[in-house]
């Protein structure tokens, strides 16, 4: 019943391990690389790997004997004993790279030694040797992969659109490049130069790698112990997004990924950002190679630490740290105890300014019945009385292909209607904060929030636009203008044409975005456009080419959320009192998409219990 496994078919179960995409023999080759000394290398891809994966590098290159050895399973030149796993400085050591490779791709390397006169060609295809020969090539390694996964049609089926893949591939070119600022790189896909990353410094390279405005992005930490040695970069708080992307972990110069020790950063800007955002950091560890174990995964991307719990203490500390020599750290409470006293100013010595009357809920553009214009409490100067020339007809006018005021919503505490037109539009509007609005009705005072109102009703009117299969329409812009890496770019190119459907205009190039319209009722100031670019390339980046055939309330809430997202700005009159117009004439104006409260009632016998 037992039997040996073929070669050719536990190659397959390794490959399996090890080649997963495309990225991941970009990932073994350009390690190997650079744990082949060299200084210049070149990635060139085609179709996002699959027809064509190169790699060229100006290393030490392989004698004919080793060229051949290369390819056998287990075969490297890292490890000689058992010893020797408890102190690994290379990338690649288990020797399982190439074998792998070449049993689901057609494999050629051209290589050749500084002292040898010739080189040497070796080409390998399901793990079997095709030829060999003597041919004229540059000192160092030409790696050429072509037709991955073609006698795995099973894998290759499996494989996301190129955009996604692209993306893969750019992510592991980045964490060798990243690695090794003083060694030359560039990447070229479909004849298009992506990177071409001349030797810099490291803060440079960070720059040049994950976009130019990432240096100014970014704060140095640094701490050394005699546990373990920590520096890099993080960013600041004010920088966070919701898109991960810019979180480097570095131990020994290899790239490792730890949920764990993110928290510990995290943690580190915690009262500084918002729960749903990722702070940037590149952040480097040094420690001993007996206190790691770096052979826990096929990929070698997860990494034990003997002493983890305090590295979390001391990277959490030195992130606070970091930050607090910034000024990034919260205010002082000048509140708390032993905080040095302020003088008050004497009465004796200051007068205070005049105090002026006036009628807050004065608007010259309210009318009576009899043409004039009247207060809030009915007679002339002012008010909120209106008529078919008023706000409540133009409120009216402009909501009237929108929705209707339901007749049926009625006030928990009163059974009788409250918000129809003379409910509402009639009664005065006061801002709290300028976050919420206030008004009165029958059985006492509602208080609406007004970013939770907003996303309800873009909620609806995308939803309806969505549903009814029209575009939503444009709201346009003074052009606007973007830094973008080449992620970001790339998903958003990648769904440029759901975008333009759902009411955005953005032009897109090589490192940058131009926003000339967004969807209407989206908010335009400069301030939420990149916070509306970030959530989009996030609820992209979920889904990749699968975001069109989301739900299309799923769709409408995304594009609410965002739409309702940035800062909050007070309202004038007119606004607030469109705005609780419009939200009264939604289907549910309870509640958001996702379930947040919209408004809250306060009955008469509530406000007498705090009196």
């Amino acid at each position: 019943m037992i039997k040996v496994l073929p070669g050719h078919i536990s190659n397959l179960i390794a490959a399996g391990e090890v080649v997963q995409r495309p990225a991941s023999v970009v990932k073994e080759l350009m390690e190997n690389s650079v744990d082949a000394g060299a200084q210049n290398i070149s990635l060139i891809i085609k179709d996002s790997g699959r027809t064509l994966i190169q790699v060229i590098d100006d290393g030490c290159g392989f004698s004919q004997e080793d060229a051949k050895m290369a390819f056998l399973r287990h075969a490297t030149s890292k490890i000689s004993t058992a010893e020797d796993l408890n102190s690994i400085h290379t990338f690649g050591f288990r020797g399982e790279a190439l074998a792998s490779v070449c049993s689901v791709a057609e494999v050629t390397l051209r290589t050749k030694r500084a002292d040898d006169q010739t080189g040497y060609e070796i080409k390998y295809a399901e793990s079997k040797l095709v030829s060999e020969n003597q041919t004229s090539t540059p000192t160092g390694s030409n790696f050429v992969v072509r037709n991955l996964f073609y006698n795995v049609p099973a894998r290759r089926k499996f494989l996301k659109s190129d955009a996604t893949e692209f993306r893969q591939i750019v992510s592991e070119f980045s964490r060798v490049a990243i690695t090794r600022p003083n060694i030359s790189f560039r990447l070229t896909h479909n004849n298009a130069d992506i990177f071409q990353l001349n030797p810099a410094t490291l803060k440079k390279r960070i720059q040049d790698v994950a976009g130019r405005d990432m240096g100014r992005e970014l704060v140095e930490i640094s701490v050394d112990t005699s546990l373990i040695k920590i520096s890099g970069y993080i960013g600041r708080p004010e920088d966070a997004r919701k898109t991960p992307g810019n979180q480097y972990l570095f131990v020994n110069n290899r790239y490792f990924r730890s949920p764990y020790f993110q928290k510990a950063i995290v943690k580190g800007y915690e009262g500084l950002i918002a729960g749903d955002l990722l702070p940037s950091f590149f952040i480097f560890f040094e420690c001993d190679p007996h206190k790691i174990d770096v052979n826990i995964h096929p990929s070698k991307t997860e990494i034990k630490f003997e002493d983890d719990f305090a590295i979390f203490d001391i990277l959490h500390s030195a992130t606070r740290e970091s930050l607090g020599k910034n000024s990034f750290m919260p205010s002082i409470d000048f509140d708390m105890d032993g905080a040095p006293d302020i003088p008050k100013i004497k009465k004796g010595f200051y007068t205070p300014p005049p105090k002026v009357d006036y009628d807050p809920l004065f608007n010259p553009f309210r009318t009576g019945a009899d043409g004039f214009r009247t207060g809030a409490d009915g007679f002339p100067g002012g008010g909120q009385e209106s008529d078919e020339n008023g706000v409540a007809a133009f409120d009216r006018r402009f909501h009237s292909g929108y929705g209707s005021t339901p007749a049926d919503y009625s006030d928990p505490f009163n059974p009788d209607p409250l918000f129809s037109d003379s409910a509402i539009t009639q009664k005065p509007v006061l801002q709290v904060g300028g976050k919420y609005l206030l008004t009165t009705i029958k059985s006492g005072v509602i208080l609406i929030d007004i970013k939770r109102a907003r996303e309800r009703i873009l909620y609806e009117r995308y939803l309806e636009a969505l549903t009814e299969g029209r575009n939503l329409p444009l709201q346009s812009l003074f052009p606007v203008t973007i830094e973008a890496d080449i992620k970001t770019v790339s998903i958003l190119q990648e769904n440029i044409s759901n975008l333009r459907f759902m009411g955005f205009d953005i032009s897109i190039e090589e490192n940058s975005l131009t926003v000339n319209a967004l969807p209407n009722g989206f908010n335009d100031n400069s301030d939420s456009l990149s916070a509306i670019i970030d959530s989009l390339v996030s609820d992209l980046s979920e889904d990749g080419r699968d975001f069109g055939k989301k739900s299309k309330e799923r769709l409408a809430g995304q594009l609410a959320k965002s739409g309702s997202s940035g800062k909050y700005e007070p309202l004038n009159n007119l606004e607030a009192q469109t705005l609780i117009d419009t939200l009264f004439a939604c289907r549910e104006p309870n509640y958001t998409p996702s379930g947040n409260r919209c408004l809250a009632i306060m009955s008469l016998e509530d406000i007498e219990k705090f009196i």
